[in-house]
């Protein structure tokens, strides 16, 4: 896409998660979960997407942005973006190059609702490890399988 793209916005409703996951060091060590704000809405719009939560953003409540220029340095993230926008729209028509607001639009809406997932699930799970919490997150909700390295040998019988 050539056009001038717009930023790229998130609630503020969503901010304290916002901050925790991408601002805030893990405990005990010196890295976050998210490295940018950016990595934190494609893990967003992706969940939001796979759990068909797509929500409009509450302008009265306040937006943050990131700048395009953050999407258009990693091209996989700019990417992500007309992506989720073509499977929400199931039409190549809104890849057209006038249609930029409208792609954007559609990859917060699902950023929105999956912060409302991570959000809702970490409220619940009440631990002070969210990278541990967004991990069974993803096992109970079937996104990720994890692999014994080892086979349980206990449950064996001769």
């Amino acid at each position: 896409m050539t056009g001038r793209s717009p930023n790229i916005n998130r609630s503020r409703v969503y901010e304290d998660i916002v901050q925790r996951l991408a601002a805030q060091q893990l405990p005990g060590t010196d890295r976050r979960l998210f490295p940018t704000i950016r990595e934190l809405l494609c893990f967003a719009a992706v969940l939001g997407y796979s759990e068909g939560r797509k929500v409009p953003l509450d302008k009265s409540q306040g937006v943050e942005d990131v700048s395009y220029q953050q999407f258009e340095a990693r091209p996989d993230a700019e990417s992500l973006i007309y992506l989720i926008a073509l499977a929400d729209a199931q039409d190549t028509q809104v890849l057209r190059e006038d249609n930029e607001e409208e792609c954007a639009r559609i990859f917060e809406e699902y950023a929105n609702g999956g912060l409302g997932v991570v959000k809702d699930y970490l409220l619940r799970d009440g631990g002070e490890y969210p990278d541990r919490a967004l991990m069974r997150l993803l096992r109970e909700r079937g996104y990720l399988q994890v692999v014994q390295a080892e086979p349980d040998t206990g449950a064996i019988s001769f």
